[in-house]
């Protein structure tokens, strides 16, 4: 995805969340993940680089 201009990024582990399947929406800590969604979407759409 990067080699093709996009921004991929390994998020969760990095910063020591734990544990997630691919469904996090449905995890115990979806309200975090949510957080560190919008975060991220805030930071990085709709600016160009």
């Amino acid at each position: 995805m990067n080699k093709a201009g996009g921004k991929a990024e390994l998020l969760l582990p990095d910063i020591g969340i734990k544990g997630n399947s691919h469904m996090l929406m449905q995890d115990r800590n979806n309200l975090q993940i949510a957080d560190l969604l919008a975060a991220w979407i805030d930071k990085n759409v709709g600016k160009k680089p």
